[in-house]
């Protein structure tokens, strides 16, 4: 079945259109645009209306993308500044209805399951695998073996909504750096228990901040998701991609030939995310993957589980 699915993130909204089977998700058309969804949302509990405007729009330009593909099935789905602004699901249903569009408000848990769905098509059945998602305005952690889930956790933990809290200045203040640190440490040791958690064959993790790592880390000069899937990346050399990152400005990191608009002023956070949760868990280093909830959600629709 053809199916598409549309994510209207915090920081970015995304289009897969996919082949997708019982067992398989087979990618026709993948795209991303910075469109800040969550912009506001941690401090005002509502959507900003030139935030609400700017992904309407950017949707509207995947309907076209979407109409000439001939996709039977679209679902649009919502997670963290939808879940919690309070005219959230008024705005995705309104979206949704503009185009004709199956529309879904994911919770946390089934965020993480999706995408941790995602993530394992392609990775051993026997393997045993932690997830990290770290987006705009929460990181999800799964863990699990044959795309099972064992254990998933939805923090109230993003790179935009630690970056609207604590890290205002260009370039980012050792006082800020300090300040979000130990709000993150404190979440990790208040939300995760370590306990319940068995060490992993393999680290995964997705989203905008971990390729755009990968990409920096590869020294591209010019993105490539086949050279950035499957790249490993040491937990030292994430904290000392970190280290550079936060010692340069916007500017200075939107000279980094892969950086992203949107993802340049929030980059520091997402990576101070990654950084923790590898030291929280131990894991000694961890495994880029480019596929993730859009790639879940699509294996869902195929086994109309969704």
């Amino acid at each position: 079945m053809k199916v598409g699915v549309i994510d209207t993130g915090t920081n970015s909204t995304r289009l897969l259109v996919a082949e997708a089977g019982e067992e398989h998700v087979h990618e026709l058309e993948r795209l991303t645009t910075v469109t800040r969804l969550g912009d506001g949302v941690d401090a005002g509990g509502r959507l900003r209306p030139q935030a609400r405007r700017r992904v309407h729009a950017c949707v509207g330009r995947y309907a076209s993308i979407i109409q000439e593909l001939g996709v039977l099935r679209v679902l649009l789905i919502a997670t963290s500044s939808v879940r919690e602004a309070s005219d959230g699901e008024e705005f995705l249903t309104s979206l949704a209805d503009s185009y004709g569009f199956e529309s879904r408000v994911l919770s946390g848990e089934e965020e993480a399951r999706l995408s941790f769905a995602g993530a394992a098509l392609g990775i051993g059945p026997d393997e045993r695998v932690t997830l990290f998602d770290i987006g705009g305005g929460s990181t999800e952690m799964v863990s699990g073996r044959d795309g099972n889930v064992e254990f998933a956790l939805s923090l109230k933990l993003g790179c935009v909504r630690l970056t609207e809290r604590f890290l205002k200045s260009d370039p980012v203040e050792s006082a800020e750096l300090q300040a979000a640190s130990a709000y993150i440490g404190d979440m990790l040791e208040r939300e995760i228990n370590l306990g319940l958690l068995i060490k992993p064959d393999r680290t995964i993790a997705v989203a905008g901040t971990a390729t755009a790592l990968a990409a920096m880390d590869l020294g591209l000069q010019g993105y490539d998701r086949k050279l950035v899937h499957g790249h490993v990346i040491r937990y030292e050399r994430i904290a000392e991609l970190l280290s550079q990152l936060a010692a340069m400005t916007v500017a200075q990191k939107l000279d980094i030939p892969t950086m992203e608009t949107g993802r340049a002023d929030v980059v520091v956070a997402g990576a101070l995310i990654l950084e923790h949760l590898m030291r929280y868990t131990g894991a000694g280093d961890v495994f880029i993957s480019e596929l993730d909830i859009l790639d879940g959600t699509a294996l869902f629709m195929g086994r109309r589980l969704i």
